[in-house]
């Protein structure tokens, strides 16, 4: 709804899924949702090597102030919040949002509150890979059950579908061999079954993020082998949906750590994907910085963590002109973790979200139809400690940081750009 430039050693994911008397929806909807900490918003783990990678301009890279003893903060001094932020739309409000069964519908009524108008095109959720057929029919009795939510409500959506499943992490090398074709057969007919229809399906993403070390395989031919099957079992049963691939900035050579990530090509991830079976592809890249109390520097500016070179060369080799990036911006880092915590000023998020416009513009250049995906969730009290949102409370204040937002908003609108959007 993950990770980013020189990431470290990292824990491995641990998915555990308690089947409890809570009832069939209620587990699912867990199961869907419970990757999203583990893959989808970045992390790295301290002590590891803390050197930028020679690529990054290291210049451009915003410093960090403080001690061991207090919470350091990344600042900028040049730079200003605009107080110029109509994010209007041409489109309204969609008012049955905040009454939603949906945590993300819910979320997103908030962010039409912001700028009093439908800002946000496509919002996502996440959901896991069925290795059954038993849970093909339950997992698609949840997803079917969201995906008419949404259209409801008149929400395109975005749906991660990731490598896990009750067990735990998706053997893709079974994944590649067949092992799971019946389950991933059953999953869409199910689907399709309950009602839903090729455009209540929205865009979906197999094995996000497939370059990164968070998954049993990193291995390029895997990875396209994987993304081939399970869009082909969802063409099968809704052939006018969507399907979109999601690669980080950095390739890491090994599954399982986070040591040697650098930018290079993507095209082996997709050199043998049929042509036109996949209709977009995006790029993740978000900001990291080092914990106060160990030093070293961030990860650069946008145009570092979000390499348009590489967006660009994968849509040209793939002959695709949709393109999207995964991006964002947080205020706390290592929240609730005394001695480590770096908080970034509202000042210095500007200037990396107008970064991320600026990378935008590069790649409008390259003739190419570039969206963008927000992650803004409030990560806090998870491992991951990261607060990547842009009001506190659930409530849209007129603060510094929904200033921000709310410009950005309006940047992208000036450059034609739509607003994806992951918070719940």
């Amino acid at each position: 709804m993950t990770l980013i430039v020189n990431k470290h050693l990292i824990a491995q994911k641990k998915y555990i899924i308690i089947l409890t008397c809570l009832g069939i929806a209620a587990v699912f909807m867990w199961i869907s949702l419970s990757a999203v900490a583990a893959v989808y918003s970045p992390s790295r783990t301290m002590g590891a090597q803390s050197k930028v990678s020679a690529n990054v301009v290291t210049q451009d890279i915003p410093t960090i102030e403080g001690n061991d003893k207090a919470p350091s903060t990344i600042v900028n001094k040049s730079a200003t919040v605009t107080t110029l932020s109509d994010c209007m739309s041409s489109q309204p409000r969609r008012p049955t949002l905040a009454s939603a069964t949906s945590p993300q519908l819910r979320k997103l009524a908030q962010y039409e509150q912001a700028c009093d108008s439908g800002i946000i095109t496509r919002m996502s959720f996440f959901v896991a890979t069925p290795t059954t057929i038993a849970e093909a029919n339950k997992y698609a009795q949840y997803v079917a059950k969201q995906l008419r939510e949404f259209a409801t409500h008149n929400v395109s959506p975005v749906v991660f579908f990731e490598p896990t499943s009750s067990t735990g992490l998706v053997d893709l090398k079974a994944y590649r061999d067949g092992t799971y074709d019946s389950a991933l057969d059953t999953y869409f007919a199910a689907i399709k079954a309950r009602g839903i229809t090729d455009a209540m399906m929205g865009t979906w993403v197999p094995l996000p993020e497939g370059n990164l070390p968070v998954w049993t395989s990193v291995d390029p031919n895997i990875f396209a082998a994987c993304v081939t099957k399970a869009v082909t079992y969802q063409k099968k049963h809704f052939p006018g949906s969507s399907a979109s691939i999601l690669l980080d900035t950095d390739t890491y050579p090994v599954s399982g750590s986070w040591v040697n990530g650098r930018p290079v090509s993507l095209l082996p991830y997709v050199k043998s994907i049929p042509y036109g079976l996949i209709d977009s592809v995006g790029l993740q890249g978000l900001p990291w910085s080092p914990a106060n109390n160990e030093g070293g520097t961030t990860n650069g500016a946008p145009n570092q963590y979000l390499r348009a070179d590489l967006l660009t060369e994968l849509a040209h080799g793939m002959n695709i002109k949709d393109v999207w990036l995964n991006t964002g911006s947080f205020g706390v880092k290592y929240a609730n973790q005394p001695g480590r915590q770096v908080t970034v000023k509202p000042e210095q998020r500007h200037v990396q979200l107008t970064g991320v416009v600026g990378v935008v513009k590069t790649l409008q250049a390259q003739g190419l139809a570039v969206s963008v995906h927000l992650f803004a969730e409030n990560k806090s009290d998870v491992p991951e400690a990261t607060d990547w949102s842009y009001w506190p409370n659930g409530k849209a204040a007129s603060s510094s940081s929904t200033i921000i937002f709310k410009t950005f908003v309006r940047d992208l609108q000036a450059a034609n750009v739509s607003l994806w959007l992951f918070d719940i």
